[in-house]
């Protein structure tokens, strides 16, 4: 039998290459996105199939009802990827980034429970940690918001532990680590990686926030859509709060560098004040990853890199 699926933020970075792979194993995909952010050209692979549905509608209505005359069906798994991502923007404006990530979250559970969904699989961020003591950081480190955006993530895994506990809705968080690759937005509120590739294919200077010693542990997006979907099929993953994070972390520093050295060589890099709410080290570890999800990483740094660069080189 045929499983349907609903992914929100579906025109979204991640998503759409989630959406990708779902339709690749048969599933049938409803994809819910209000395009503030989102792109349609990244469901081109996708919008054509039968068995994908675009709905565009924003998750953060006053209520659910909204969402729930538009989606009226047994769900096998939800999968929530829509939220603001940006720590640069929750310092900025967090009553916005309260309502997308938090308000939202409850609709999209709410959703969830009167639609009978199996399943709900929720994205987290390594930012709940702040500044771990320990690295890599195990899953039962403490939390410690630095911005209300890593505050906001906070209250959405609580919120999916209390609808589980409540209504007894399997509930899966994937706590992921420095995501980057093809569809990757480009502006001052984007990742890291996409900032410095598209900088450097415009011919400007690369510019580090603090000393550039920070360290990352990226991973692809391909990779990542594995994992969300290893989450919605193994059955030891409910209940769980898991780490989805690269295992080969490199400093901000070596990453320009390492951009730059396949890019444009004579590209200078510079240095500004750190970023508030910034981390100094982001590693997670793998065991739950690898045991409960049978995930690790495929995809190299420098392989990844390259990739991302030949795609914004062609895509911009």
């Amino acid at each position: 039998m045929n499983k349907t699926v609903l992914v929100t933020g579906a025109a979204g970075f991640i998503a759409s290459h989630l959406i990708e792979l779902l339709l690749k194993n048969n599933y049938n995909v409803m994809g819910i996105d209000n395009l503030r952010t989102g792109h349609m050209r990244n469901l081109e692979n996708a919008i054509e199939q039968s068995k994908f549905e675009f709905i565009e509608q924003d998750i953060c209505g006053k209520d659910c009802i909204d969402l729930q005359n538009i989606i009226n069906t047994e769900l096998d798994a939800v999968f929530h990827l829509a939220a603001i991502s940006s720590v640069k923007l929750s310092t900025e404006d967090p009553v916005l980034v309260n309502r997308v990530n938090v308000s939202g979250t409850v609709n999209v559970l709410n959703l969830a429970r009167l639609n009978n969904a199996k399943r709900v699989i929720f994205t987290s961020s390594a930012a709940v940690y702040g500044n771990p003591e320990k690295i890599p950081t195990p899953e039962d480190a403490p939390l410690n918001p630095l911005s209300p955006y890593a505050a906001s993530k906070i209250a959405g895994e609580k919120y999916m532990t209390a609808f589980s506990n409540s209504y007894n809705i399997d509930s899966t968080v994937l706590r992921l680590f420095n995501i980057y690759g093809p569809r990757q937005a480009y502006s001052e509120y984007s990742g890291v990686v996409s900032i410095f590739i598209n900088r450097a294919l415009e011919g400007k200077q690369l510019v580090i926030e603090g000393k550039g010693n920070q360290t990352r542990s990226f991973l692809y997006v391909e990779d990542v859509a594995r994992a969300l979907l290893s989450a919605a099929e193994k059955s030891d993953a409910a209940g769980k709060i898991i780490n989805i994070s690269g295992e080969s972390p490199i400093s901000i520093l070596e990453l320009a560098e390492q951009i730059r050295s396949f890019s444009q060589p004579d590209i200078a890099i510079i240095h500004i004040p750190p970023r508030i709410g910034d981390v100094l080290d982001s590693l997670g570890t793998s065991k739950m990853a690898k045991t409960i999800l049978d995930f690790t990483p495929k995809v190299s740094i420098e392989d990844g890199l390259r990739m991302t660069y030949e795609w914004c080189k062609n895509n911009t």
